[in-house]
C-alpha cells in the first residue's frame, strides 16, 4: 500500500511538472540568408506568437544551394517562402499550396552596369547576365522587350554584387530592396529594370506548404499562418525594433543601416496602407498564370483549384453536407454547385477589368482622377531612388489654392468640386509627361518634377504653374478668381528623403503665403 501511494505521488508530481501540452515542432525554410524580407517570422518567434499558437518554430536560413521547395516537399520543412513560380511547381505535379502573400508587388529586378546599357533593354542582347533560379517574371519582361532568354549569356548567380562592380558580368537579377543599397554604397553607376514598369505585376515572397501538411495538420497550418501574419503586422509597425532583434538573434553579413534601408524599400511593395498583410487575390494569380502561359510555361486557363489556401473551407461547406443529409437532395445540390462553379469561372474571367478599376480607385483621387497620396508617395520614392543612382536633381512642389474657401462658402461645394477638377486639368497641361501631379486633400496638390537642372529651374516651374492657375474660371455660370501659393524643395539640396522634402516644401509653401500669395518660394533653412 505505501508503495502504491508513493508511486501515485510520483506520477502526480511528474504530471504537475510537465507542461500542459507539448509544443508542435515545425520548420520554416527561408529562401535566402537572414534579411528583413523575413522580418515578420522573426517577430513572431521572438515575441512568442508562435508559442502562443502551440508551435515550436525553427527558422532555417536559405542560400548556398538550398532548395526551399524540395525541402518542403520532402518534409524536412513544413513551410517555406517562395516566388510566384510556385505555380510552375503546381503544374509539374508538386502539391504546393500558397498560404499568404507578403509582397503585393515583387521586388525582382535586373541591375545593369551603366556602361553596358546606353539606349535601353535591347542593349542586353549578347551580354553576360547572372540569373537566379525562379526568375521567370524577369524573363517575361525581357521577352516583352523583344529579348529571348537564348539571346543572353546566362551565368550562375554568385549572390555577389561585387561581380557586377568588377565587370565579371554586365547585369544580374536582384531585389530592388537590397542590392541597390550595396551598389550605391560602392559608388557604382547602374540602371534598374523593373517588370512593374512594363505591367508585369507578380506577387513576391509567398508563404507556402503542401497539401499533405494541410490534410494531416489543418489546425497547425492555420495557427502557423495566423501567428506569422501577426508577426508581420508587428514588423511593419516597428521596423527599428525588429532590426535590433535580427542583429541579436539572427546575425547575418549586413549592417543595421542595410536592414533599415531594406525595411523602407519594402513599404511600397507590401502596401499595408491599403491591403492587409497576407492578402491574395485569385484574379492576380490568374494574371500571373497568363504571363507564364505567354512564355509557354503554363497552359492557357491553368486551374488554381487546390493551389490557394482556404482556411475555413471545411466550415463553409458543413451546411452543405447537413442540408444534403436532411433533404436528400444530393443530386440537386451537385447540380447547384456545378452551376455556381460555372458562374464563378465567368466571374473570375470578367473580374480582371473590375480589379483594374478597383486598383485605379485605390490609387487615384475620385474627384479629379489625379494620383492620390499613396500612389504619389510610391512615385516619389521611386524617383528618389533613381535620382540617387543617377546623381540627378528632382523637385517637390506643394500647392495650396488661395481663396478657395470663400468659393465653397459663397457658391457651394458643388461649384468648389468643379473648380478643383479644372485646377487639376490646368496643372496636368502645364507639366511634362515624366512629371506627376496628385491631389492630397482639400485644395492641396503636389507636383513631382523628376528631372530639374537646378533650384532656379524648379522655381521657374513654380512660377509657370502660378501663371497657369491665375486666369479666371467660368464654373456653372460663375466667374471665379483664385491663385496658388507654391512651396518648392529640391533633392538633394533641401532633403535626402521623402520626409525631409515634404516637410521643407510645406514650409516653403507657407513662406509663399506669408510673402503675399500667388507665387512660388524655394525652401530656405532657418538662420
Amino acid at each position: 500500500m505505501p508503495y502504491r501511494f508513493l508511486l501515485a505521488c510520483c506520477l502526480t508530481l511528474a504530471a504537475l511538472a510537465a507542461p500542459a501540452h507539448a509544443l508542435d515542432a515545425v520548420t520554416l525554410q527561408l529562401k535566402w540568408s537572414h534579411a528583413f524580407q523575413f522580418a515578420g517570422y522573426y517577430a513572431a518567434q521572438q515575441l512568442g506568437y508562435y508559442r502562443e499558437a502551440g508551435l515550436d518554430v525553427r527558422i532555417e536560413a536559405g542560400g548556398g544551394g538550398v532548395d526551399t521547395l524540395q525541402r518542403v516537399l520532402d518534409g524536412r520543412a513544413q513551410f517555406g517562402v517562395g516566388t510566384s513560380s510556385l505555380l510552375l511547381a503546381r503544374k509539374a505535379g508538386k502539391p504546393v499550396v500558397a498560404l499568404a502573400v507578403i509582397f503585393q508587388h515583387s521586388p525582382s529586378v535586373l541591375l545593369v552596369a551603366q556602361s553596358a546599357m546606353h539606349s535601353g533593354p535591347r542593349d542586353l542582347v549578347g551580354k553576360r547576365v547572372m540569373v537566379e533560379p525562379q526568375s521567370e517574371e524577369l524573363l517575361a519582361y525581357l521577352r516583352q522587350q523583344g529579348i529571348g532568354a537564348e539571346q543572353l549569356v546566362q551565368l550562375p548567380h554568385s549572390q555577389k554584387t561585387q561581380d557586377l562592380i568588377d565587370g565579371k558580368v554586365d547585369a544580374m537579377t536582384a531585389y530592388s530592396t537590397t542590392e541597390p543599397y550595396l551598389l550605391e554604397r560602392a559608388g557604382f553607376a547602374y540602371r534598374l529594370l523593373s517588370p512593374l514598369a512594363a505591367g508585369i505585376d507578380f506577387y513576391g515572397d509567398n508563404l507556402f506548404t503542401t497539401e499533405a501538411e494541410i490534410a494531416a495538420h489543418p489546425a497547425r497550418v492555420q495557427a502557423f499562418r495566423q501567428a506569422s501574419l501577426r508577426g508581420w503586422e508587428y514588423a511593419v509597425a516597428h521596423p527599428q525594433e525588429v532590426v535590433e532583434m535580427m542583429l541579436k538573434h539572427y546575425p547575418g553579413p549586413h549592417s543595421r543601416e542595410f536592414y533599415l534601408y531594406e525595411a523602407a524599400a519594402m513599404k511600397p511593395l507590401m502596401r499595408t496602407d491599403l491591403i492587409e498583410v497576407g492578402y491574395m487575390n485569385p484574379v492576380r494569380w490568374l494574371h500571373i498564370a497568363d504571363t507564364y502561359a505567354d512564355l509557354g510555361l503554363l497552359p492557357r486557363g491553368f486551374s488554381l483549384r487546390g493551389f490557394l489556401y482556404q482556411p475555413d473551407a471545411k466550415a463553409d461547406l458543413s451546411w452543405l453536407f447537413a442540408a444534403a443529409a436532411l433533404l436528400g437532395l444530393t443530386g440537386t445540390i451537385a447540380l447547384y454547385i456545378h452551376r455556381v462553379n460555372r458562374r464563378l469561372a465567368r466571374a473570375l474571367a470578367a473580374s480582371k477589368q473590375a480589379e483594374q478599376a478597383l486598383r485605379h480607385m485605390a490609387q487615384h483621387d475620385s474627384l479629379t482622377g489625379l494620383a492620390n497620396r499613396a500612389l504619389f508617395a510610391d512615385r516619389l520614392e521611386q524617383a528618389l531612388a533613381g535620382a540617387r543612382r543617377d546623381q540627378q536633381h528632382l523637385a517637390l512642389l506643394f500647392i495650396d489654392l488661395d481663396g478657395f474657401k470663400p468659393v465653397n462658402d459663397q457658391f457651394g461645394h458643388g461649384v468648389g468640386d468643379l473648380l478643383l477638377k479644372e485646377v487639376a486639368q490646368r496643372l496636368l497641361r502645364s507639366v511634362r509627361h515624366s512629371d506627376s501631379v496628385a491631389r492630397i486633400g482639400g485644395d492641396e496638390f503636389v507636383v513631382l518634377l523628376r528631372h530639374v537642372g537646378s533650384a532656379h529651374a524648379a522655381l521657374a516651374m513654380g512660377d509657370k504653374l502660378c501663371a497657369a492657375l491665375r486666369p479666371g474660371y467660368q464654373i456653372d455660370g460663375h466667374h471665379i478668381d483664385i491663385s496658388a501659393s507654391i512651396g518648392i524643395a529640391v533633392y538633394p539640396e533641401h532633403g535626402a528623403d521623402q520626409t525631409a522634402l515634404s516637410k521643407h516644401a510645406d514650409s516653403a509653401m507657407y513662406a509663399a503665403k506669408k510673402a503675399g500669395r500667388d507665387r512660388g518660394a524655394l525652401y530656405q533653412a532657418a538662420g
